[in-house]
């Protein structure tokens, strides 16, 4: 009966640490008090490679040729951040500590395979579980948004009962924004990595259905992206009733929620969200020709107050990064083309193009590891008895569950 606990060949241990890390960095969270710095960032970084070491030390990395195109960019990151436009040398470590800890996730995967899409899993359920119970609280029992963030993290987290005619949900997030950007981040990843399945079906709806549910004017560009990236992938897999129903799901929410009234209202006005990536790109397009091919940098930003971010790590990595960094982003972009096809290669660009993230950050380079990779190699699967010895992928000892 003992044996019938676990899963075959699944380790605890290394799921404990793929969850503990993939929640440090697709949670990105605050301090409390208006002088908010980046050491959550830093304790982030630092945890999360502490918690992958021992997959790590325990197995023999061979680095895959996706793993190799993105560590070519961070050498060009590195090189910029150093030499053409230097900036401050713990910076550069945080954005070397992130690629890597992107790089060290999607090698490890291929060993421990099961412990990562299940953490993956759960870290998607958690999510939606908080979110819900947030939406639930708020309409059915206490009328109040109860602040799920500052209870995990300590800091108040950006959520309203009233912008624009429409309460905003962010759950385990600092604001909703976030939450869409993380969470459909994360589910582009499990599509890529997982089987098919009802099991993984119910959890891509739930979780799409979730990010609407934030009521973030991003939501419908995820949701829409999502269903997109998810009907092409699945597209041998499911039918026509089954898509027809997903939307039907979807399209009924806009309307009961009066998600289309809160936008007409919001973009009819003078909506700060759009105005700041209007603004970061006319910085980026009124550049002059040396600037444009030098860079901006990756300390400061370009123009004051746009939170340049906001314009997606694209273009952010274009921009600040010039010629340099634009070389080796092309090759991984045309990699994408070139593995894809031009539809699910549209796809799958448009949420690096779109993601407001910072351009460092790990969960967009676990996802483009992914998109870089031939689906072949994703699909390999360890043997029964022992993990896969297979070429290409890791040899790992110890840290799993007896049989």
């Amino acid at each position: 009966m003992k044996n019938k606990r676990h899963l075959p060949g699944f380790s605890i241990l290394s799921f404990l640490a793929f969850f503990v890390t993939l929640f440090l960095l697709f949670t990105p969270f605050e301090e409390s008090g208006s002088r908010a710095t980046m050491l959550p960032k830093y304790l982030a970084a630092g945890a999360s490679m502490v918690a992958m070491s021992p997959l790590l030390f325990l197995g023999k990395i061979r680095l895959k040729f996706a793993s190799l195109l993105v560590a070519t960019l961070l050498f060009t990151l590195v090189f910029h951040g150093v030499i053409v436009k230097p900036v401050p040398p713990q910076f550069v470590l945080l954005i070397a500590a992130n690629l890597s800890l992107a790089i060290a996730i999607f090698e490890a995967r291929f060993s421990y395979r099961k412990e990562f899409e299940a953490a993956v899993a759960c870290l998607i359920g958690l999510n939606v579980l908080t979110l819900t119970i947030q939406v639930i609280l708020y309409y059915f029992v206490t009328h109040s948004i109860f602040d799920v963030h500052k209870i995990v993290f300590g800091a108040e987290s950006r959520v309203t009962e009233e912008y624009f005619n429409i309460a905003r949900f962010a759950g385990l997030h600092v604001e909703p924004g976030t939450y869409t950007n993380y969470v459909s981040c994360m589910l582009a990843i499990y599509a890529f990595s997982a089987e098919f399945s009802k099991k993984v079906i119910i959890l891509g709806v739930a979780t799409i259905i979730s990010v609407l549910m934030t009521h973030a004017a991003s939501s419908i560009f995820f949701v829409s992206v999502l269903l997109l990236l998810l009907g092409w992938l699945w597209r041998k897999r499911i039918g026509f009733l089954e898509i027809l129903l997903a939307l039907s799901v979807v399209l009924f929410y806009i309307y009961a929620s009066n998600f289309i009234d809160h936008l007409m209202t919001r973009f009819g006005g003078n909506d700060p969200s759009l105005s700041f990536k209007m603004l970061g790109i006319n910085t980026y397009l009124n550049a002059g020709v040396e600037e444009k091919f030098i860079g901006f940098g990756y300390g400061t930003d370009p123009c004051i107050g746009c939170h340049y971010q906001d314009i997606g790590v694209i273009l952010n990595l274009v921009s600040r990064g010039g010629i340099i960094v634009t070389l080796p982003l092309a090759l991984i972009l045309l990699r994408i083309f070139a593995l894809h096809g031009i539809i699910l290669a549209t796809i799958i660009v448009l949420l690096p193009a779109y993601c407001i993230m910072y351009f460092y950050e790990a969960p967009i380079w676990i996802f483009l590891l992914f998109a870089i990779s031939n689906r072949k190699m994703l699909d390999k699967r360890a043997q029964p008895s022992v993990r896969s010895t297979t070429s290409g992928a890791i040899r790992p000892a110890g840290m799993v569950a007896p049989h």
